[in-house]
C-alpha cells in the first residue's frame, strides 16, 4: 500500500509540476511631469471687417435731373469739389445747374445715378470714402465687454494678408444690443497699404492674463464631489486633493493644491491606489 502511495505521487508530480512559488510583486510604471507656474490666458476671437473712417454721402439739394458727373467712379476728390450737378426742370424759369460738392477729400466709391437720371430732393447720389483711413469692427459679446478696453493689442488674420496684422481698440460702446447680445467695438492697424476695405477676417486678443499653474486633464482623478492628483513622493503615489479652475485646450488650471517643482503623474500602465510603490519611467530624449 505505501509503496502504491510513493507511485501515485510521483506521478502526480510528474504529470502536474511542482507547485509554483509566489513571484515578486510587479509595481506600476508611471509617467510625471512637474508642476510649473507660467502665464495663463483666455484667447477671445471675433469676426472683424474693414471699412473706411471717412465715409460720407452725397445727397440731392433740390429736386431735378443730373445734369453733369465731373467726378465718376474712382475719382480722388477735395473736400469742396464739384462731383456734379443738378439741373432744375422749371418750366418756366431756367435755372443754372445747382453744384454738389464734396464733404470730404477722398475718392468717389459709388455713383447711384447717371447723366439725365430724375432725382428727388434728399436722395442720396454719390458715396466717397477714404481708404488709407481704415478701421476695423468687431461685434463683442455682452460678457466680454468689460474685458475688451481701449489701448488692448490683438491680431488680425484675413485672407489675401500673409502675416497677422497687429490691432489696438480705440473704443468699445457700452450699449449693448438686445437683438444680438453684442456690443460694437473699433480698432486701428497700424500698417498702411496691407488691408482694403470692405476685407473681413478674424481677430484674437489674449485676455485675463495671469501666473498659473495647468496641467492636463487626463492627470485629474475624482472621488465623488473632490478632485485629486496623484503626486509622486519618495517612490510612492500620494493622492493630493485640489482645486481646479478654467479648462483651456485639454489643460486644467489648479488654483490651490499643488506646489512648484512637485511631481505628479501624468499616466500610468495599471491603476495605482494611494500610497502604493511605483517606478517612474523617464521621458524618452527627443529624435534629432
Amino acid at each position: 500500500m505505501k509503496h502504491l502511495i510513493a507511485t501515485f505521487l510521483v506521478l502526480s508530480n510528474g504529470l502536474f509540476g511542482a507547485p509554483e512559488k509566489p513571484g515578486p510583486e510587479k509595481t506600476p510604471i508611471v509617467y510625471t511631469d512637474s508642476v510649473k507656474s507660467k502665464e495663463l490666458f483666455d484667447t477671445l476671437t471675433y469676426p472683424a471687417r474693414v471699412t473706411p473712417s471717412v465715409n460720407a454721402s452725397l445727397l440731392s439739394d433740390a429736386d431735378g435731373i443730373v445734369h453733369k458727373i465731373f467726378a465718376p467712379l474712382g475719382r480722388p476728390v477735395k473736400k469742396g469739389q464739384r462731383v456734379l450737378t443738378i439741373k432744375n426742370t422749371d418750366p418756366v424759369y431756367d435755372y443754372a445747374p445747382l453744384a454738389v460738392n464734396a464733404p470730404v477729400t477722398g475718392v468717389v466709391s459709388g455713383i447711384e445715378v447717371t447723366e439725365g437720371s430724375r432725382v428727388m430732393k434728399g436722395q442720396k447720389l454719390a458715396t466717397i470714402i477714404n481708404p488709407k483711413d481704415l478701421k476695423i469692427v468687431i461685434e463683442v459679446s455682452a460678457y466680454d465687454v468689460a474685458t475688451l478696453q481701449p489701448g488692448m493689442a490683438g491680431h488680425l488674420t484675413a485672407y489675401g494678408v500673409e502675416k497677422p496684422v497687429d490691432v489696438k481698440i480705440v473704443g468699445v460702446s457700452p450699449f449693448v444690443d438686445p437683438a444680438t447680445g453684442s456690443a460694437t467695438a473699433e480698432l486701428r492697424a497700424n500698417i498702411d497699404g496691407i488691408l482694403a476695405p470692405g476685407m473681413v477676417g478674424r481677430i484674437s486678443f489674449k485676455a485675463r492674463q495671469h501666473a498659473g499653474v495647468e496641467i492636463p486633464e487626463s492627470a485629474i482623478s475624482y472621488r465623488g464631489q473632490e478632485t485629486f492628483i496623484r503626486l509622486v513622493d519618495a517612490g510612492k503615489a500620494k493622492f493630493q486633493k485640489i482645486e481646479v479652475g478654467q479648462s483651456r485646450r485639454g489643460m486644467v488650471e489648479v488654483l490651490k493644491g499643488v506646489e512648484e517643482g512637485q511631481s505628479f503623474i501624468v499616466r500610468s500602465n495599471s491603476f495605482v491606489s494611494d500610497g502604493e510603490k511605483v517606478t517612474v519611467q523617464e521621458p524618452e530624449a527627443p529624435k534629432s
